[in-house]
């Protein structure tokens, strides 16, 4: 951790969560079946599967973290010119997000309404093209939480950025001055005389699923500040053991803590604490075990494309598979492993226009 979270590292907790994400979507329903893994009761299993909803805030977490490094390698200019650079820059990787999942949705739609002929329903097609309503699959909705963080990053990166010259240190101050009152303003406005634009404010307030939100601006700022580095060279002064024994301790600690505190399926109060611990431990743990990092990591490059198909895959066996079998370990490996391949096949089919695209720059 001398580096903070390395590319590779990012992409080992992605892995991680990959895993948690397909168990938690399997099992956090699991008292409904009569039986489950040979070695869980299903109260259990159910249990974990609540705490692998954590793996929201893994994927927000590693989110956050990255994007203050791309952040801070846009060029150092203007104020408002490096506001709309860095709007271009979370906007070609939102772009980039919903180029892979119009990608799976074309695909879908194409087996579901082409080839087996079920009935299509237009005015589900907005909802789900934008993530608004993914009524497909509900796994989608981050895709919308997703482009929310990356939409106020810029705003929380220049509030935070040093500015050399007077001139933007004042156009810094006086548009963030600007924003907070016109924000108080339409508080107060819609609490004391406008019920209509209340209501919107609760709205936008509950629409972007601040415990999420707040997951994501932990990231940035451990990036930023540099925390993970601070803490491994304070350890590693008293001893090169001390890191793999805290984050022994706080995987630990974080594992038991949210096994208990979580209520249902959905919790995530107190994931913006629970996140980077759990991402520190894992990372310092997991460093020690290159062939498992590996292993990890690849399951990380396919973890966006898993997250999009996954829900298809689980979806479809809960519906076929629960009168008949139960629910155990061999199941949860083939969805994980059916996804990884789809995955694989989605990222062949979208790197065929970059490779056509090669090979007519050869000839």
């Amino acid at each position: 951790m001398e580096n903070g979270i390395t590319k590779k590292q990012s992409a080992v907790l992605q892995g991680v969560a990959i895993w948690m994400m397909v168990y938690h979507h399997l099992y956090s329903f699991a008292v409904e079946y009569d039986s489950l893994l040979p070695f869980l009761q299903a109260d259990a299993a159910q249990r974990i599967a609540w705490f692998c909803k954590l793996c929201v805030g893994i994927f927000a977490f590693v989110s956050g973290y990255g994007m203050y490094h791309v952040m801070d390698r846009q060029t150092r200019g203007r104020f408002f010119g490096r506001l709309l650079a860095e709007y271009r820059c979370a906007l070609v990787r939102i772009l980039k997000l919903y180029g892979k999942l119009w990608t799976v949705l074309l695909i879908y739609m194409g087996i579901v309404f082409g080839i087996l002929g079920l009935p299509f329903d237009p005015s589900q097609l907005p909802g789900n093209l934008t993530a608004l309503n993914p009524t497909y699959n509900g796994a989608w909705w981050y895709v919308e939480q997703y482009a929310k963080m990356l939409l106020v990053l810029p705003f929380l990166d220049l509030l935070l950025t040093r500015f050399d010259q007077p001139e933007e240190r004042r156009r810094k101050r006086v548009f963030y001055l600007t924003l907070a009152l016109l924000g108080t303003g339409a508080v107060l406005v819609g609490r004391l005389w406008w019920p209509g634009l209340w209501n919107v404010i609760l709205a936008v307030k509950s629409g972007l699923r601040l415990s999420f939100l707040l997951i994501f601006v932990v990231g940035y700022l451990a990036a930023r500040f540099a925390l993970y580095q601070r803490v491994d060279r304070a350890l590693r002064r008293r001893g090169s053991w001390l890191p793999v024994c805290v984050a022994a301790v706080l995987v630990g600690i974080v594992i038991a803590l949210r096994v208990m505190l979580a209520t249902d399926a959905a919790y995530a109060k107190l994931d913006f604490l629970f996140a980077p611990l759990l991402a520190y431990g894992l990372v310092t743990l997991l460093s020690h075990i290159p062939p498992l990092c590996s292993f990890l990591a690849w399951w990380g490059h396919q973890s966006t494309y898993i997250w999009l198909v996954h829900g298809f895959l689980y979806g479809w066996l809960y519906f076929f598979i629960k009168p008949l079998v139960r629910l155990d370990i061999g199941v949860y490996l083939v969805v994980i492993l059916a996804s990884a391949a789809v995955s694989l096949l989605l990222r062949a089919l979208g790197s065929l226009p970059g490779r056509w695209h090669g090979r007519r720059r050869k000839t």
